[in-house]
């Protein structure tokens, strides 16, 4: 008894010494800071391609780099990605999901999608990780949840925009910067589409001026997946005022009135003339064919 009666005193003595010496306890290490921390020292990491992330239900898309900051292109590559609601824990994932390869830039460039729902506004973190193709990485990262999209929100009335077609020009190339229209893409505009009450694709891409450089070939997969679908329409809409040498970029009303914060987009309209799906950046032909089939 005397025994355990002097080491309590002992121990009591070694406290009350290092709080005289100013010694602080460890802190708990912070789990959210890991989300934070930036990538060094890795063999790839994830970019977030979606510049719009909303309160309910996304399309999240993300693309990979490599330690050079070259896109990786790969579809050997596995991405798994798990999404924390940082104000709620930081250890605890509300949502996980294998994503799906597609090609940006076939032979190139690929980039990874899932569809996803946030319940709140605010910081979000994800956790992805990569498997295969010489890869095994875990890495974090953050990205903002709004509480609005400003483009129309899925279910929501599309606006009517008078977007130019082949019966106003003498040649395409006035309305398109398209290397190889399909003229079938100009035939109706936006505000014709919705007057006659039947599902369209429209389809805002600059082949020739696109920051992004998918413009391209996102626009040849829409045009590849409307051969499918004979009795369609689809409509190409330049986001920007035509001529242009490219020094200056002005965007015509139609990329004003839908609320484009990027390009390209695709977006489907149902017979309602409301918003049945969206997608920024770049769609995999088997995501809109499976799209335009459930219409």
């Amino acid at each position: 008894m005397m025994t355990v009666v002097l080491v309590l005193a002992l121990v009591a003595a070694g406290c009350a010494e290092s709080a005289k010496e100013g010694v602080a306890p460890k802190e708990t290490p912070d789990p959210a800071a890991a989300f934070h921390e930036g990538f060094s020292d890795v063999d790839a990491y994830p970019v977030f391609i979606s510049s719009e992330l909303v309160t309910g239900k996304n399309r999240f898309l993300l693309g990979l780099l490599d330690r050079n900051d070259a896109p990786i292109g790969d579809p050997r590559i596995q991405v798994h990605v798990s999404f924390y609601d940082l104000a709620k824990s930081a250890t605890k994932a509300v949502a996980q999901a294998d994503m799906d390869f597609i090609w940006a830039v076939r032979g190139e460039r690929g980039l990874y999608v899932t569809e996803t729902t946030f319940d709140r506004a605010g910081e979000w973190g994800a956790e992805v990780t990569m498997t295969g193709g010489g890869l095994d990485e875990s890495v974090k990262a953050t990205f903002e949840v709004v509480e609005e999209s400003s483009t129309p929100a899925l279910g929501a009335p599309v606006p009517a925009s008078d977007t130019p077609t082949s019966s106003e020009v003498d040649k395409l190339s006035s309305i398109s910067t398209d290397h190889h229209p399909d003229p079938r893409f100009y035939e109706t505009s936006v505000d014709e589409a919705l007057k006659q009450r039947e599902p369209f694709v429209v389809v805002f891409a600059t082949p020739k001026f696109c920051a992004s450089a998918v413009c391209g070939p996102t626009l040849d997969t829409v045009k590849s997946v409307a051969r499918d679908f004979k009795n369609l329409t689809f409509i190409h809409v330049e986001p920007y005022e035509l001529p242009t040498d490219g020094s200056t970029l002005e965007p015509v009303p139609a990329t004003q009135e839908w609320g484009l914060p990027s390009e390209p987009w695709v977006f489907v309209v149902d017979e309602r003339g409301k918003l049945d799906a969206k997608y920024e950046g770049v769609v995999g032909a088997g995501e809109l064919r499976a799209e335009l089939e459930g219409l």
